[in-house]
C-alpha cells in the first residue's frame, strides 16, 4: 500500500464531514435555496469521493496480503534450508525424510541419509527424548543440544529434531570447574612419636626428603603450598590436578611410606581434601572435615570431602601406635570432671554388644561409681552376644543394667551419656537415647565412619588402641581413686582386649600389653576370663561345620550359612578367625543370615583392610575386623557382591585374584 492512499482518504472523510455540516446550517436559514442545492451537490461528491477511496483501500488491501503471502511462502521454502541451525525431520518409523544444509554440513559429513533408520545416523535412541524435550549428545567431537518436536496430521506423525552447538558452552564450563580452587590439608601421622629422640639433623633429611615429594607432586601445576606448621601443610591447587591425584589414588600416600625414620618407623600421612565447594572458605573447611575423618579412620589416607560426601584412597598401612598417651590423660581428667558435675550417668554401647562393648561399660561404670554418682548400663541383654558377661554382672551389680525403653523416661538435661565401642549413629544400642542426651563422651577404637556421632561433648577416639576395654583401662590408670578396682571389673576389662585381640596376637601395641598387666595386678584371673569366651557344644559343632565347609577365592577363605540358627552372630566371627590360620588365607568372610538380613562377619590379618571392603557393602568396623548387613538382597546376592568387591580391592591393589570358585 501506498502512504499516501490513508491522507486522501483522511481528506475525502474530512471535506464530507466539512460540507454536511455547512448544509445543515444553510438548510436551517434557507431550505429549499440555491445556496442549499449547491451544497447538497458537493456533499454527493464528497461522499462519492469517499466511497472511492474506500475501494481503492481494499483493493490495496488484498493486494498486500497476496503479496506477502508470497513472499511468506518462499521465505519459510528457503529459511529451514538455509539456516544455521542443524534442523533433521523424521517420519513415524524414525527414517530420514528431510535435513537441511547445516545438517548435512555439520553432521551428517555430506552423507546420503533419506530414508535410513535414525539409529544408524547418529548414536541416541529417538525414543529416549519425548517432545519438547531436550538432550546433550556429542557428535564428531562438537556438543550438541538436541530438541526434540514432534507434529501430528491425520493420524501421521513427524518428527522434527533441532541440534544447537554448545561446544564453546562446554568447553567454557569445563575450564571454569577444572580452574575451581581446591583444598589439601596434610598432616603427618604421629609427628611426634616418629621423632622422638632424633637428631635435629635426622628430622631435618627426612622433612626435606617429604618437601621434595611435595614439589614433585604440584611441579607443573598452577599450586601454592605453605607450612601450617612443623607436621602440617596446607596445598590450593586446581581441581583438575586434584582429580588426577585421586584417579591416581593419591602415589603421594606410598610415596611419603618409603620414608623412614631412623631406618625402621615409615613416615605416613593423613590428606584431607575440600572441592566442589561454593568458593574457597567452604572447601578449607571441607578439607578440614576430611582430614578429621582420615585421622579418625587410622591415618595414612586421603579423604575427600565434596557436597556429595566423602571418598576414601590408601589405609592400606595398620597404623603406628602412638607412645604419647598426653592426649588420652586430658579427656580423663575432663570426663572426670563431667561426670561430677553430672545427675545420673547412663552407659551404653553398639547393638547386639559383644564383650569389648560391655567390659567397657563396665569399666564407665566403676568411673561413675568411684565419682559418687548414680548410673546405669543401658543394654538389651535378650540381644547381647556377652551372655554370660551380662549373667555376672547380674550378680555382681544388681539393678546395674536397665532397658534402653527405661533409660529414655529417666534421662534428662543434667545426665551424661557414655557410648563405648562404637562411633556410628547406624549401630548405637539406641538411637533414641542419643538424641535425648545432652552431653554425650563417646570412647571407641574403630575406626571413623561416615556417619559418625558429631553431636558429643568429650571423645576419646584411638583407632590404634585395640578395643574400648583397653582405652577404659588405660583412663582408670590415670585416676587416683581411693578404693582398689574389684576383681570382676577388672576381669570385665580384660576380656574386652582378649576378644578384639585374639588372645593378644592381632592390633596388639605396647600399651594393650600395659593395661593388661594393670589389671592382671588388679586380680584379673585369665582362667575366670576364659569362661567368659565359653560356648555351648551345639554353637562349637556349628561352627566347625562352617570352617569345615568354606572355600577360596584367591587369598580370601569365603564360608556362607543359609540357614538362621541360635548364636548365629558369634557363631560366624569366630569362624572367621579360625579361617584366617589357613594356608596363605589374608581375610576371610563368613556370610549369614540374621533377622530379615543377609550379613557377612570379615576378619583379616593386616594385610588387607577390611573395613574398606564392608563400606562398599554399606556396613564398616575395624582394619582386621568389620561387617555389614543387608536388607536389600538374598545371601546368594550378597556373597556376589562380595566377590566383585574383593576383585575390585585386588585390582585396586595391584594383586589380581586368581579364579577359583569357592
Amino acid at each position: 500500500m501506498q502512504k499516501k492512499e490513508p491522507i486522501r482518504l483522511l481528506a475525502a472523510g474530512g471535506l464530507l464531514a466539512l460540507i454536511a455540516l455547512v448544509a445543515l446550517i444553510v438548510s436551517r436559514k434557507s431550505f429549499g435555496g440555491a445556496a442549499f442545492w449547491i451544497l447538497l451537490l458537493f456533499l454527493l461528491a464528497a461522499a462519492a469521493w469517499l466511497g472511492y477511496e474506500l475501494w481503492l483501500l481494499r483493493k490495496n488491501a488484498l493486494r498486500y496480503v497476496a503479496r506477502m503471502n508470497n513472499t511468506l511462502e518462499h521465505t519459510g521454502q528457503i529459511a529451514p534450508e538455509r539456516m544455521h541451525v542443524p534442523i533433521l525431520i523424521l517420519d513415524s518409523l524414525y527414517e530420514v525424510v528431510w535435513y537441511n544444509d547445516a545438517f548435512a554440513d555439520q553432521i551428517a559429513g555430506n552423507r546420503e541419509l533419506f530414508g535410513k533408520p535414525l539409529h544408524t545416523v547418529l548414536p541416541f535412541r529417538p525414543d529416549a527424548l519425548g517432545s519438547g524435550e531436550t538432550m546433550d549428545i556429542g557428535l564428531f567431537d562438537r556438543q550438541f543440544r538436541v530438541s526434540r518436536t514432534d507434529y501430528s496430521r491425520k493420524s501421521n506423525l513427524t518428527v522434527m529434531f533441532c541440534f544447537e552447538d554448545i561446544t564453546n558452552y562446554v568447553l567454557l564450563k569445563r575450564l571454569y570447574m577444572d580452574t575451581r580452587p581446591c583444598v589439601l590439608l596434610i598432616n603427618i601421622d604421629n609427628y611426634e612419636d616418629l621423632f622422638s629422640g632424633t637428631r635435629q639433623s635426622e628430622r631435618a633429611a627426612v622433612l626435606a626428603a617429604l618437601e621434595s615429594l611435595f614439589d614433585k607432586m604440584i611441579e607443573g601445576t598452577n599450586s601454592i603450598f605453605r607450612h601450617l606448621d612443623e607436621d602440617r601443610f596446607f596445598i590450593i591447587t586446581e581441581a583438575r590436578h586434584c582429580l588426577e591425584m585421586e584417579r591416581a589414588h593419591f602415589p603421594l600416600l606410598d610415596a611419603a611410606r618409603r620414608i623412614t625414620v631412623r631406618g625402621r618407623s615409615s613416615l605416613t600421612l593423613s590428606i584431607g581434601i575440600g572441592r566442589s565447594g561454593e568458593d574457597l572458605a567452604q572447601n578449607e573447611r571441607f578439607a578440614q572435615q576430611s582430614l578429621d575423618m582420615a585421622l579418625g579412620r587410622g591415618g595414612d589416607q586421603a579423604a575427600v570431602k565434596t557436597d556429595n560426601g566423602f571418598t576414601f584412597y590408601g589405609g592400606v598401612s595398620q597404623g603406628i601406635e602412638h607412645r604419647s598417651k598426653a592426649k588420652n590423660r586430658a579427656v580423663a581428667k575432663d570426663l572426670l570432671k563431667l561426670m561430677k558435675r553430672c545427675g545420673h550417668v547412663y552407659i551404653m554401647g553398639h547393638r547386639a554388644s559383644d564383650l569389648d562393648a560391655v567390659g567397657a561399660a563396665v569399666g564407665a561404670a566403676f568411673i561413675a561409681e568411684q565419682c559418687g554418682v548414680p548410673y546405669n548400663i543401658v543394654i538389651r541383654t535378650e540381644s547381647t552376644v556377652a551372655k554370660l558377661l551380662t549373667d555376672r554382672i547380674k550378680t555382681e551389680m544388681p539393678g546395674c543394667m536397665i532397658p534402653p525403653e527405661a533409660a529414655r523416661k529417666q534421662i534428662n538435661d543434667s545426665d551424661l551419656l557414655v557410648i563405648v565401642d562404637t562411633f556410628s549413629k547406624d549401630i548405637v544400642e539406641d538411637a533414641e537415647l542419643y538424641r535425648l542426651a545432652k552431653h554425650t563422651v563417646v570412647i571407641d577404637h574403630h575406626r571413623q565412619m561416615v556417619n559418625y556421632l558429631d553431636n558429643t561433648t568429650l571423645k576419646l577416639h584411638d583407632p590404634h588402641a585395640s578395643s574400648a576395654a583397653e582405652l577404659v583401662t588405660g583412663m582408670i590408670q590415670y585416676f587416683d581413686f581411693r578404693e582398689e578396682m574389684p576383681r570382676f571389673i577388672a576381669e570385665a576389662l580384660l576380656a574386652g582386649i582378649m576378644l578384639d585381640t585374639k588372645n593378644f596376637i592381632m592390633q596388639t601395641g605396647v600399651h594393650t600389653f600395659e593395661v593388661a598387666a594393670f589389671l592382671r595386678e588388679r586380680g584379673a584371673d585369665p582362667i575366670a576370663v576364659k569362661t567368659l569366651f565359653a560356648e555351648s557344644l551345639t554353637a562349637y559343632q556349628h561352627r566347625s561345620r562352617l570352617v569345615s565347609e568354606a572355600g577360596l577365592h584367591g587369598r580370601y577363605a569365603i564360608a556362607v550359612q543359609t540357614e538362621l540358627i541360635p548364636e548365629i552372630r558369634v557363631i560366624a566371627s569366630q569362624a572367621a578367625d579360625e579361617l584366617l590360620g589357613v594356608e596363605n588365607v589374608d581375610a576371610s568372610f563368613v556370610l549369614y543370615p540374621g533377622q530379615d538380613q543377609a550379613c557377612v562377619s570379615a576378619r583379616s590379618l593386616g594385610k588387607i583392610n577390611v573395613q574398606v571392603i564392608m563400606e562398599r557393602l554399606g556396613g564398616g568396623g575395624h582394619q582386621i575386623m568389620a561387617a555389614a548387613q543387608r536388607s536389600d538382597c538374598s545371601i546368594a546376592q550378597l556373597c556376589e557382591l562380595l566377590l566383585k568387591e574383593l576383585d575390585a580391592y585386588d585390582a585396586e591393589q595391584n594383586m589380581p585374584a586368581e579364579e577359583e570358585e569357592s
